[in-house]
């Protein structure tokens, strides 16, 4: 198991370096790098549970996750959904500054902060609120939480998951 994480560790740091080493001539402008680094992959949680150790698995790569015990929960809750982190990557470990639920169980997920707006339940994403039109009854009890969602928003059925009560 060690083996396969020295692989990806020398893939994320070759990637990391060629991006950061490329210097092209002439006039084409290049962006800087983004401050963070940044992976999308599948969380998932491996070990015993004194032992658990979170890993984000990208097609053949897989990075271990370090975060704040808030965020390190969080992501537990989350094992199985495709997640954007972004951090600062140290060798084989990713440490987590955020990350966004981009999808669950394979299908297109919103990631934001429910909310009761006087007319009806909104979820709060980064890109702004979006309205729930037909929310399940129970979602109606987490408001105020960090959820994700799937499903058609406006109509339902949706399907959801806490991440931060």
């Amino acid at each position: 198991m060690i083996r396969p994480l020295f692989v990806a560790r020398g893939a994320l740091l070759c990637a990391l370096v060629t991006g950061a080493a490329c210097h092209h001539r002439g006039g084409a402008k290049v962006a800087p790098p983004a401050a963070p680094d940044s992976l999308r992959g599948l969380v998932s949680v491996t070990g015993a549970s004194l032992e658990q150790r979170l890993v984000l698995r990208s097609g053949a790569l897989a990075v271990y996750l370090s975060g704040s015990p808030a965020d390190s929960a969080a992501l537990v809750r989350l094992s199985g959904a495709e997640v954007v982190v972004r951090g600062k990557a140290d060798g084989t470990m990713l440490h987590v500054v955020e990350f966004t639920v981009v999808g669950v169980d394979a299908a297109p997920a919103l990631d934001g902060v429910l909310r009761n707006d006087g007319t009806g339940l909104v979820i709060e994403t980064r890109q702004g609120r979006v309205t729930l039109g037909n929310p399940p009854p129970a979602l109606r009890a987490l408001v105020g939480a960090r959820v994700w969602i799937t499903g058609a928003p406006a109509t339902g059925p949706l399907v959801y998951g806490v991440i931060v009560p």
